[in-house]
């Protein structure tokens, strides 16, 4: 225990140590979430080599032994996803016949398995070398052959789950379903067969890559197929015969949904990228071909069997790449209402966490362009497409891996728990209250012929049933709120598709939140005027209704603490350049830059930052027009981040770099290097946090470029509040030191008493506040969940 004075009052804070069941388990948010039903959706993920194709009873019983409390209280939708061999070709070559053996991919490799557990420590230099030794100890690559499994077999499977799980653990309303790959070959098996007889079915990249050609029609081909017995008439397009083949499979074999897998719904993966590559093409009605015939697929594959459910599944990479990259309208498709469900792909520990992959997959060391932070953004960012439609939105959790060797449960437990807390909690801020997600997606449940553990089990179950009763729970996120502008999208597709204006405001607030930025909530802009936020971020003001630009400006005009992010050439409103202060008479950027500078600033909101930095800048000639801040220069006198305070306004605009990944030049090797360097995202993340001060919102006391700490923060509707806290950055801090350490200003509108209780429930400790800072220090990979108690 220790005392320090103030002016004000005394602050006392005594750390006391309980044990694991008097906070961790029986915290309230376990106790609640082990007590009551859950009001979402679960689905887990299993492939079909694991089972036992000579005793399927057995493996259901094995199965359904370890996985059923996964199920346990779920009131929605629940099911089981079996990847048949990965490729359409499952869909594609269905003859009609249960008797017919199901083309399986032959020859594939699955990559050796992590057999230790934990974090890699020490310096980059000396993790790399723990990572080449962590694989010189486990085996190579194995090859993975199917057993001759017929489709009916796998409909005698499919009945078997079902019925060992209805009748041994009560579960009746199981779903079982399948997956479907858009790639033409995976893990160096062999090319789909549908793709030899088919060629144009897809767009070949590499000597065995494709992803399909979902404009493609095909020729005229006599075979008997299950939903076209006469054989397939000529010109047929490639969408309908899938969609008319899932069908037939589906109602045949018993299947229950099937998930349109990577590179199905927006072929692009990983990246922003696309059916045209990384910029869409001039010709908006080429945009709008390759988005109908995606609409066209989720349509007749719903069509074909309604009873079944559809399922999207993401590229990983921004949401708002979906549409003006990957040429598909995700939100006139989820409005048409054939789509039921969507999944974010958020593999966030697979790409974060180092070490992971075998040495010869040294550039994908650290992809965290793909971690946690973009992940969720990209999940803020679907969420806002989807937040007027019925479809039910859902974040995946990642365990260890059926083919690669990632296994983030062992080797980044506290992440994964961080994960799905913030996940569950991505919040559409609308006029009528909160949407959160509706459920989660667990993948994979199998690691070659190993289950995960009844630990591995309870901790999945304990975390994601709390962390969604939570979520439900939730009254208010506080925070910046991302704004999402649906009518520049739009316009900007039908008119100048290949005109970019920086509009990937879910990617830049993935970069920005790594440092102590709360940003956990999304809106859009038609709903400004009904919604409210300590802040709101707004994208690429541009080509507005006349209404959402009415109501931008009043907004500006009040004094809230308002963002603008976006290119001055073309992604910003003139009379909303007027109120910042900024112009620029380029058209649209031109050639990239390299070097930003701070012209000598050093005091205040630039102490300890150099004078100049790198970045990947599409360059405009900017100027100003008032007599505003510039934060930061490009070409020593273009302003790229400017701060108006003037006549009352809380107002500042971003000019935002590239990452390194977006640009000709390829993959960065670590997170500095892609983004060039971390100081316009600290800068920026410092600009917010001081807004923030000014207005009494929720801030940290330091914001250090190569000491990034995530936090958020939500109130519930039983008013208490809650700290989220991570360590969760690879690629910024090279030294053995991984610790970092902020303090979390709570804002006198949170109205606690003068001395309040903050209880960490995963690291067992309470705290006792008297000074509205929570003080909060993590050691590498570690996460902290606070509730502070308004009693």
């Amino acid at each position: 225990m220790y005392i320090q004075k103030t002016k004000i009052f005394c602050l006392v804070v005594i750390l006391v140590s309980l044990s694991h069941s008097a906070i961790g388990e029986n915290a309230g948010v376990y106790k609640a979430a082990s007590d009551q039903g859950i009001a979402a959706d679960r689905w887990i993920e299993i492939d079909l080599y694991w089972f036992d194709y000579d005793d399927m009873e057995a493996s259901a019983e094995q199965f359904w032994d370890r996985y059923y409390p996964m199920f346990e209280n779920i009131e929605n939708w629940k099911g089981v996803i079996l990847n048949v061999g990965w490729l359409m070709d499952t869909v594609y070559e269905w003859q009609g016949s249960l008797n017919k053996k199901i083309d399986l991919p032959e020859d594939m490799e699955h990559w050796p398995f992590i057999k230790d557990e934990g974090q890699l420590t020490g310096s980059t230099e000396q993790r790399k070398k723990l990572w080449k030794h962590r694989f010189e100890t486990l085996d190579g690559y194995n090859v993975v052959n199917y057993a001759p499994w017929t489709y009916g077999d796998l409909k005698k499977l499919v009945t078997i789950l079902k019925k060992v799980g209805r009748d041994k653990y009560g579960l009746e309303d199981i779903r079982i379903g399948m997956l479907a790959l858009g790639w033409r070959s995976i893990y160096h098996g062999e090319l789909s067969a549908f793709s030899k007889t088919h060629e144009n079915a897809y767009l070949k990249r590499g000597i065995r890559w494709g992803v399909p050609n979902l404009i493609a029609k095909l020729k005229e081909d006599p075979r008997e197929y299950g939903a076209y017995p006469d054989g397939i008439p000529e010109g047929t397009p490639l969408v309908e015969f899938f969609g008319k083949q899932w069908g037939d499979l589906s109602k045949t074999v018993g299947l229950d949904a099937i998930v349109l897998r990577d590179s199905i719904m927006g072929v692009g993966i990983y990246v922003r990228n696309g059916p045209y590559g990384r910029t869409p093409p001039k010709e908006p009605k080429k945009v709008s071909q390759w988005s109908q015939a995606t609409a066209d697929l989720v349509r007749h594959t719903k069509q074909s069997n309604p009873e079944a459910l559809v399922i999207g599944y993401s590229s990983a990479a921004s949401a708002v790449g979906d549409w003006r990259v990957n040429c598909f309208d995700l939100e006139t498709i989820a409005k048409e209402g054939y789509l039921d469900a969507w999944i974010d792909q958020s593999w966030a520990g697979a790409w974060n966490e180092i070490g992971q992959r075998p040495p010869e997959w040294a550039s994908l060391w650290n992809a965290q362009r793909l971690g946690w932070t973009y992940q969720l953004g990209y999940i803020l960012g679907h969420a806002a497409v989807l937040a007027e439609s019925d479809v039910r939105h859902y974040f995946l959790t990642e365990t260890f891996d059926a083919w690669e060797s990632w296994d983030i449960i062992h080797t980044a437990a506290d992440r994964l728990r961080w994960g799905i807390w913030a996940y569950s909690h991505a919040a559409v801020k609308t006029p009528s209250g909160l949407k959160m997600p509706a459920g989660s997606y667990i993948s994979w449940c199998n690691q070659g012929k190993r289950l995960l553990s009844e630990e591995d089990v309870d901790f999945i179950v304990k975390h994601t049933n709390a962390a969604l009763i939570d979520a439900r729970n939730t009254k208010e996120v506080y925070g910046p709120t991302l704004v999402y502008n649906r009518s520049a999208m739009e316009w900007q597709n039908e008119n100048s598709p290949n005109i970019k204006i920086k509009e990937w405001i879910d990617e830049q607030a993935g970069a920005v939140m790594k440092w102590s930025v709360p940003i956990m909530s999304i809106t859009r802009l038609e709903y400004l005027k009904d919604v409210e936020s300590d802040m709101f971020i707004v994208q690429t003001p541009v080509h507005m209704e006349a209404s959402e630009k009415e109501n931008l400006i009043e907004l500006i005009e009040s004094g809230k603490p308002t963002a603008i992010f976006g290119s001055p050439a073309g992604g910003l409103d003139k009379d909303i350049a007027e109120i910042i202060g900024i112009k620029t008479n380029f058209k649209t950027t031109g050639k990239l830059e390299f070097i930003a500078t701070l012209n000598g600033q050093v005091k205040g909101i630039f102490e300890g930052l150099p004078n100049t930095f790198p970045l990947y800048h599409y360059f405009t000639k900017n100027k100003l027009t008032k007599p505003i801040q510039t934060l930061y220069w490009v070409k020593q006198e273009n302003p790229a981040l400017v701060l108006n305070n003037l006549k009352g306004k809380s107002l500042f605009f971003w000019d935002p770099p590239e990452l390194a990944t977006n640009i000709p030049y390829g993959n960065a090797g670590s997170l500095d290097q892609d983004l060039g360097s971390p100081i316009p995202y600290c800068l920026t993340a410092r600009a917010i946090n001081k807004m923030s001060k000014e207005a009494d919102l929720c801030y940290v006391d330091q914001i250090k470029p190569y000491r990034p700490m995530q936090l958020s923060c939500w109130k519930t509707k039983d008013g208490d509040y809650r700290i989220l806290a991570g360590n969760l950055e690879e690629g910024i801090n090279h030294t053995s030191d991984k610790w970092v350490h902020n303090t979390f200003n709570i804002p006198e509108s949170f109205e606690l008493p003068d001395v309040f209780t903050a209880q960490e429930i995963w690291q067992d400790a309470k705290y006792v506040i008297g000074d509205n800072k929570l003080r909060v220090v993590l050691d590498q990979a570690e996460t902290k969940l606070y509730i502070l108690e308004n009693e």
